[in-house]
């Protein structure tokens, strides 16, 4: 063998084995960077493990809404509040194992060119392996906005999952609450059996021909129930701006005769603070009587209050108008 092909044969050796070390260092730097954080030892760190822990109570939800006679806004807003925060804290983590597996890249091809000293990076306390405090700081010389970009993900990560545990937990509260309520609720259904509406008649008036409102009725077609929460409000309270009742279309109550809106102001306009007021009374009068009416829930300000849980004011998600958020309105749905 010549001299040439003796350093040829080195040669070869040494890149298999810089290769060899690479490959390693690279694993070694991906396991020893951060893993997209948990939140605490109790929650699991894997947005799948939250998906599935949502799914169970999808299941859940469903159930309670389908005894229920449907319409649970609250849980409703939970979900979908819970849904998003999931999304996010999926999208974190697969942004941070992304930025996570390029900087062990970016350490095995600086090793492979001779761009990263190897002793600093073993240095250490005996067993310790690579540090990631050491790797960070090596690569951080020529990388720094990698760095910095992988450290940002990582915070964005932990953020994410602390406001995915925070949505999910508040639907478990919402389910618990409301399963919490089922025999009360069963006796509510069992009282107020499903009602079909009734069309107006055609001098304008209830469908028994009574007349006699104080306010103009917009879309006077709804069941008997609805029509004496109705008749009450309107002969204690009235007269108001307008109630509008029945909308052909609506999936929700207004669509099926069992939801009124009691107008305090008109146009989309805020109410004066006197009509707030009055809007207020009525509302606690709708409390304090629910039970005799068969009331569903009614909603006030950007607030629900849902006679199936175990009761009180809960705020909704903003809609993005006056009207949407129930601010000029006081709407009542019943069983």
């Amino acid at each position: 063998m010549t001299a040439q092909d003796s350093t040829a044969r080195t040669s070869r050796r040494r890149t298999a084995a810089r290769r060899l070390t690479a490959v390693v260092l690279a694993a070694g730097i991906a396991a020893a960077l951060p893993p997209a954080p948990g939140i605490a030892a109790r929650v699991p760190a894997e947005p799948k493990d939250l998906a599935k822990e949502y799914a169970k109570l999808q299941k859940r939800a469903a159930a309670l809404s389908k005894e229920y006679r449907g319409e649970l806004l609250s849980l409703e807003k939970a979900k979908k509040e819970a849904e998003q925060a999931g999304v996010a804290a999926a999208r974190a983590s697969r942004d941070y194992e992304v930025a996570r597996a390029d900087i062990a890249r970016l350490a095995s091809s600086s090793y492979m060119t001779g761009r990263l000293d190897m002793m600093p990076l073993l240095a250490g306390p005996t067993g310790s392996g690579i540090r990631d405090a050491t790797v960070i700081e090596h690569l951080s010389r020529n990388n720094g906005r990698r760095v910095t970009g992988l450290r940002e993900l990582s915070e964005r990560t932990a953020r994410s999952q602390r406001e995915a545990r925070t949505k999910l937990d508040a639907v478990k509260r919402e389910v618990e609450d409301l399963e919490s309520q089922r025999t009360r609720v069963r006796k509510l259904l069992a009282k107020y059996k499903p009602e079909t509406p009734t069309e107006k008649a055609p001098t304008g008036g209830r469908p028994d021909g009574v007349n006699g409102t104080k306010s103009p009725i917009i879309g006077n077609s709804m069941t008997a129930r609805m029509r004496t929460v109705l008749l009450a409000v309107d002969g204690r309270f009235g007269a108001f701006p307008a109630i509008g009742c029945a909308r052909p279309g609506d999936p929700q109550d207004h669509g099926s005769g069992r939801a009124c809106d009691f107008m305090e102001s008109s146009g989309g306009a805020m109410p004066s603070a006197s009509a707030r007021s009055h809007g207020d009374a009525v509302a606690q009068y709708l409390i304090g009587n629910a039970s005799r009416f068969g009331l569903k829930y009614i909603i006030w300000r950007q607030r629900i209050y849902d006679f199936r849980g175990s009761g009180g004011w809960k705020m909704m998600e903003d809609r993005g108008s006056v009207t949407q958020n129930h601010y000029d309105h006081v709407h009542v749905s019943v069983l």
